[in-house]
C-alpha cells in the first residue's frame, strides 16, 4: 500500500527509457541523477513571492475551482491581471474554463498560458494536450526541449509533485502512441500505472493505449463514416463544379 506522505525515487525503468531515447551524449540522463515524487503541496516558486493574503486566496480559488469552477473565473482573470508572472492562475483558469465547457476560452487561455510561460510545465503538458487534440504532435518535442524526461527538463529540481509527475507521463504515453512507438509508449505507462493505478490520468490513458473490443469496433466505424463523409465531400464539390460549367455555358449562349 503506498503511503502518500513518503518520497519515491524515480524508477529504473524509467531511466532506461531515456538512456535508451534519441539522444546526443550531452542529453544522456545521468542514472545516479534521479529525482523524487511528493504527495505534499509543493507551491509553484512564483506563489511564494506573492503577498500572503494573496496566496490564501489562490489556495481559496484551488479548492472552489473542484464544486464550483463558475465562480472562480472572474477572480482569476482578475489575479491574471495584477499578477501576470504567475503562472498558475493560468493554470487555475484552465481547469476553470475546461470544467465549465468553455472549449474557446480554454484553447486560448492555454495558448497564452504557454506563450507567456514556456518553462512552466503545466503549461507545456497542457499545450501538448492541445497539440494532440488539433493533430500536430509533431510539435511536442519542441514544446519539451527534446528532453522526454523531468529531470532533464529541470535538472535544478530534486522533488516534483505526485500531479506534475502524472500530468508529463500521461503526456509521453500519449505523444508516443500518436508518433506510432506504441512500445515506448507503453513503458511510460507501466511507470504511470505502477505509482498511481487509479489516478484519472492513468485511467484515461489507459483506455487510450489498450481500448476495448467495443471501442476498437467504433473506432473502425467512426473512421468509415469519415471517410465516406470525405468521399462526399468531394462528390458534391465535383457536382457543384459541373453544374456550374454547366450554367455558364448555357448562359453563354443565351447571351
Amino acid at each position: 500500500m503506498v503511503n502518500k506522505n513518503d518520497l519515491f525515487n524515480t524508477s529504473p525503468e524509467e531511466e532506461q527509457i531515456v538512456a535508451n531515447s534519441d539522444l546526443n551524449s550531452s542529453q544522456k540522463f545521468n542514472l545516479e541523477s534521479s529525482y523524487q515524487i511528493t504527495y505534499d503541496a509543493l507551491p509553484h516558486e512564483s506563489i511564494e513571492k506573492l503577498p500572503i493574503p494573496v496566496q490564501s486566496r489562490a489556495e481559496e480559488l484551488h479548492e472552489l475551482a473542484q464544486t464550483q469552477p463558475l465562480r472562480v473565473i472572474a477572480p482569476l482573470l482578475d489575479l491574471i491581471e495584477k499578477y501576470p508572472d504567475v503562472p498558475v492562475f493560468y493554470n487555475y483558469l484552465t481547469a476553470a474554463y475546461e470544467m465549465t465547457g468553455q472549449n474557446k476560452k480554454t484553447e486560448a487561455i492555454i495558448e497564452e498560458a504557454y506563450q507567456k510561460h514556456p518553462d512552466y510545465l503545466f503549461a507545456k503538458t497542457n499545450y501538448a494536450i492541445q497539440c494532440l487534440r488539433n493533430k500536430t504532435p509533431e510539435k511536442i518535442s519542441d514544446v519539451f526541449d527534446h528532453k522526454l524526461n523531468l529531470k532533464l527538463l529541470y535538472p535544478h529540481r530534486q522533488i516534483f509533485h505526485i500531479a506534475e509527475f502524472a500530468s508529463f507521463k500521461a503526456v509521453m504515453v500519449l505523444y508516443h502512441l500518436a508518433i506510432g512507438q506504441r512500445e515506448v509508449a507503453k513503458k511510460y505507462f507501466n511507470i504511470l500505472q505502477e505509482l498511481e493505478p487509479d489516478h484519472y490520468l492513468t485511467k484515461t490513458v489507459k483506455h487510450q493505449l489498450y481500448p476495448s473490443r467495443f471501442r476498437k469496433f467504433w473506432g473502425k466505424v467512426e473512421n468509415y463514416f469519415t471517410n465516406l463523409d470525405r468521399k462526399l465531400d468531394r462528390k458534391i464539390a465535383f457536382l457543384e463544379k459541373d453544374d456550374i460549367r454547366k450554367r455558364y455555358s448555357n448562359y453563354s449562349k443565351e447571351f
